[in-house]
């Protein structure tokens, strides 16, 4: 079943913006880009629109709009294609993958036959025709029969070109119960009542030596975009449309009783009287006619476009609030907010994402890409955006790009001052490249800085504003492919090197601006000098403890005592060790092979680890694993996890991951510094709850005492940095009764303490 999201509208003419509410403990929730759609559909009043990312509704007539993902029913991500069978009121929602899912009456079917077949060569599903009760599915192999009712695959053709040949199938149309197909050679046709359409014997190649895309049958008449124009088949000859509005179909559907055309140039309809009517829309991927006659379109830009519509005769935009884009690289909680970074780094394959940040605040997106456009310093005019930093002190934002710079931002996201290779001492790795791509504060507000494959790598900028670069000489044979960077307690800083390096330890020495008294080391995977699990660094982060963690291409290193990486062996050895536990009757490193891409600390110290395979939550010391969560067994979309934030307040965790956002109610926050409140929530508890309570606002790791109002001790538990939860039960398991309870803590010391009351009703 789809689970109704709840949602509260925020209304901007002509921008129709939904945000998500905040779930209990244990819930997900979808942080999805909706803007850049290529697929729509429509069923009565609700009109769907698909995109690589993610896939949204519209009713049209209510003005609901809802989002549809993995959390609420869906078995799969990056969606192709969308296609409505009115009769059954039934949408096929098709995968890239090759998946599909059936929507109908707000229950989801899963049919994974074709992802699951093996196949050479491509799979993938091009379009969907319905007839008599069928689905035909163009497909890269052939056509796949589907049975809508029992919403089953029950045929199959295959090998149908010329002499057996296996052809790409890319639509399909029946018209007077003979099946056409269009191919990149040219369009197909058989009997449907032949004795077996597998048989390539059975299909003729009615138009040859052409390549047609889409073909629909409409109005007694054949309509295929064929070499790029439109024609049309009398079933016996093909005369073509000379109009540019009808060149370069990109999709052709039919649409309460019209042939809805889809071209770079124009949306335009035929209606069963050959009436044509074009919009003047141009740039669109797909359309349909609504039952008020009115178009829906889905573009790059805007979400679902309805027009004619509004008071003014103009547009109607609808667009549920989310992220830019579906990539984000890195996280920061500041005031209350979180923010997150839009860049995509090459090393991940793929670069030069104008996508600025994303900034939520009370289950809302903000994205910088649109603000200032007056301005030549606009978000979007910079790229790759990988980490964030906050000054605490200004209360300014700064960025790392991997090609444009230092970005200087206010708490709105909007650009103050970009530091490049024109205004300061940084340097260019390539031609008008400029990289910076890792970035962290000292205790002195000193903002340290990575410049990638430059000859001064290391950089920082002085609370003076001025910007100083440090040489570190040959120490990666040039090759100075630096990344994150974090600073330990003894002020040193840890500099990861992406390509093979090891990770640098930097010390400055007394004064930053005097490099005589400077010192370095490189720690590599050799026992004795890092026993890194891998020279290939993705990431590094300083625990509470004092701890650095560093993730690697083959695993967790951990520096226990990285006070004695420049003390020399009488201190001790500094060699990094690996999270060892037994299974069975075999040791083994755990997580060792794995790909580290990033390490989050909780509020309680533990680390939210994000891998190539998934994402664990371990406990503060690494051996007791809390969390394993994959694309199978939770609603996250992608195993690779990018990077992972939390919201410290509430403890929700977001996973940046290839293929989307989501995020999970966790139970760690950041302690109380106060300590003088704590909230309880949900509170009152009603008869019908079930879950745990949050119990947020503590000082770290104290321990809570729930008692009745007479005093009697009823249940006793502890905080994760900030947060507890209690699941209402007392100690011989039963749920309290009906009345007031009252909630005790103290810290530490027991210098301070908190009392919070709590209704119960049974």
């Amino acid at each position: 079943m789809i689970k109704k999201i709840t949602t509260y509208l925020f209304i901007f003419f002509p921008f129709l913006l939904i945000a998500q509410t905040e779930g209990g403990l244990g819930s997900w929730r979808v942080h999805l880009p909706y803007w850049q759609n290529k697929t729509i559909a429509v069923i009565g009043n609700t009109v769907y629109a698909g995109s690589p990312s993610s896939l949204f509704s519209y009713d049209e007539k209510n003005g609901d709009l809802e989002r549809i993902s993995k959390v609420t029913g869906l078995s799969d991500v990056e969606i192709k294609l969308l296609r409505s069978n009115q009769i059954n009121k039934l949408l096929f929602i098709v995968y890239e993958n090759g998946n599909i899912d059936l929507l109908q009456n707000n229950e989801i079917t899963n049919l994974p036959q074709i992802l699951q077949r093996t196949i050479i060569g491509k799979k993938a599903i091009n379009d969907i025709t319905f007839y008599n009760g069928k689905a035909y599915l163009a497909c890269s192999f052939g056509i796949v029969v589907i049975d809508i009712n029992k919403k089953q695959i029950i045929d199959s053709y295959q090998n149908i070109g010329v002499g057996g040949s296996n052809i790409e199938i890319l639509d399909i149309a029946i018209l007077d119960n003979y099946i056409y197909a269009t191919t990149n050679n040219g369009i197909y046709s058989a009997n449907l009542n032949s004795g077996n359409l597998s048989d390539f014997n059975f299909w003729s190649l009615i138009k040859s030596s052409s390549k047609s895309n889409k073909i629909e049958a409409f109005n007694n008449l054949l309509y295929a975009e064929i070499d790029s124009f439109l024609n049309v088949y009398d079933k016996n000859n093909w005369t073509k449309i000379n109009d540019v509005d009808f060149e370069n179909v990109f999709d052709l559907i039919i649409c309460n009783n019209k042939l809805v055309i889809t071209t770079i140039k124009n949306i335009s309809t035929i209606n069963s009287d050959k009436i044509i009517f074009k919009s003047g829309k141009k740039y669109k991927n797909s359309a349909v006619v609504l039952p008020n006659d009115r178009l829906a379109t889905v573009d790059n830009f805007y979400g679902i476009e309805v027009f004619p519509g509004g008071q003014y005769n103009g547009s109607d935009y609808i667009i549920p609030n989310g992220p830019f884009n579906k990539i984000t690289t890195d996280f920061k909680y500041i005031n209350n907010k979180l923010y997150a970074a839009g860049g995509y780094a090459p090393y991940y394959n793929e670069g030069f994402k104008p996508n600025g940040i994303y900034i939520y605040e009370n289950n809302n997106w903000t994205n910088t890409s649109n603000i200032d456009q007056n301005s030549a310093l606009t978000p979007d005019s910079i790229h790759d955006i990988l980490t964030l930093a906050y000054d605490n002190v200004n209360e300014k934002i700064y960025a790392a790009s991997y090609g444009n710079g230092l970005i200087k931002m206010d708490l709105n996201g909007k650009i103050e001052y970009i530091y490049n290779k024109n205004n300061s001492v940084l340097q260019e790795a390539f031609t008008n490249s400029c990289r910076v791509a890792g970035l962290v504060f000292d205790n002195e507000n000193n903002l340290w800085f990575t410049n990638h494959s430059s000859g001064q790598p290391i950089c920082v900028l002085m609370n003076d504003g001025t910007i100083k670069c440090f040489s570190i000489g040959n120490v990666f044979g040039g090759l100075n492919y630096v990344a994150n960077i974090a600073i330990d307690d003894e002020n040193h800083k840890w500099v990861a090197n992406v390509r093979d390096g090891g990770v640098l330890v930097y010390n400055h020495g007394l004064d930053v601006s005097n490099s005589t008294d400077d010192a370095y080391k490189v720690l590599t995977k050799d026992i004795g000098n890092g026993a890194l699990a891998s020279n290939t660094i993705n990431c590094l982060v300083k625990d509470k403890r004092g701890e650095m963690w560093v993730g690697t291409s083959a695993g967790l290193s951990i520096f226990s005592s990285p006070e004695n990486v420049f003390n020399g062996t009488e201190s001790g050895s500094f060699d990094s060790r690996q999270i060892v536990i037994k299974t069975g009757l075999v040791y083994s490193n755990f997580l060792g092979g794995e790909n580290i891409n990033c390490i989050t600390i909780d509020g309680a110290n533990r680390k939210w680890i994000g891998t190539n395979n998934g994402a664990w939550l371990v406990s503060s010391d690494g051996y007791t694993v809390i969390h394993n969560f994959t694309s199978k067994n939770s609603s996250i979309l992608d195993n690779n996890i990018l990077s992972i934030g939390i919201d410290n307040n509430t403890g929700e965790v977001f996973f940046g991951t290839l293929k989307g956002m989501v995020s999970y109610k966790g139970n760690a926050t950041e302690s109380g510094v106060d300590f003088n409140k704590i909230e309880i929530y949900p509170n009152p508890i009603k008869p019908n709850f079930i879950g745990d309570i949050s119990i947020k606002g503590l000082a770290e790791n104290v321990n809570v005492k729930i008692t009745d109002i007479a005093g009697n001790l009823v249940a006793e538990t502890s905080s994760n940095g900030g947060f507890a939860t209690w699941n209402g039960r007392n100690f011989s398991g039963s749920k309290v009764a009906t009345g007031v309870y009252l909630v005790f803590a103290a810290n530490k010391d027991g210098s301070k303490s908190i009392v919070g009351k709590l209704l119960f009703v049974n």
